[in-house]
């Protein structure tokens, strides 16, 4: 498994990268890294952080607002840095994060998935102002659909883990059933024209 090796230089190539992701996100990390590791934890994930050019405080974000996509994605990839950990617990990380959330748990309970897989790009532009999510192919009797992003930007291949982390467990609250199965398929980083997943159940 690929470990992450946060740079300055590959600090300040993300930090180039427009875009802005809900407030959620960075609560989540803060919360999932609290429980695993504890509060020192996170004071030294922002020390790192601030090493490589980019400060923050992850309490002055603001669970309704958004913020650089690229902070987040700083935060990730310095948080798995500082813990030794591979795509395996970033894709924990994202499998996790809905579970911080006591609104999505809320509707997520109520909600199939059906209504999932095809209201999937009102739920993308709650969290990104920019990319688009598709789902471009999808049958509910043979338990399986294709999500297609586009326009995301190749901030780190591991980033996706976390994604497809999210994407199981979001599936599995609309399938009430843990025999979901999420894995990419295209990625911009093979030199693909956008990225793509598979969902099935």
């Amino acid at each position: 498994m690929a470990k992450v090796k946060l740079t300055k230089q590959e600090a300040a190539r993300i930090m180039k990268i427009k875009g802005n992701v809900n407030g959620a996100i960075f609560s989540s990390y803060y919360k999932y890294i609290v429980a695993k590791k504890g509060e020192n934890a996170v004071k030294a994930i922002e020390k790192r952080l601030g090493e490589v050019g980019c400060p923050i405080k992850l309490k002055d974000y603001s669970f309704s607002g958004m913020y650089p996509v690229a902070n987040s994605c700083l935060l990730g990839l310095a948080t798995l840095e500082y813990f030794d950990w591979d795509e395996s617990k970033a894709f924990e990380i994202g499998y996790e994060a809905p579970m911080y959330s006591v609104v999505t748990k809320i509707l997520m309970k109520y909600v199939s998935i059906e209504r999932i897989i095809t209201d999937s790009p009102k739920y993308w532009y709650r969290f990104f102002d920019f990319g688009e999510l598709k789902c471009t192919k999808y049958d509910i009797n043979k338990g399986y659909a294709i999500l297609r992003l586009e326009g995301f930007k190749k901030f780190h291949p591991i980033v996706y883990s976390y994604i497809v982390g999210y994407m199981k467990r979001i599936s599995e609250f609309g399938n009430k059933s843990q025999k979901v199965k999420a894995v990419q398929t295209k990625s911009l980083f093979n030199n693909d024209s956008y990225d793509e997943f598979k969902i099935t159940w």
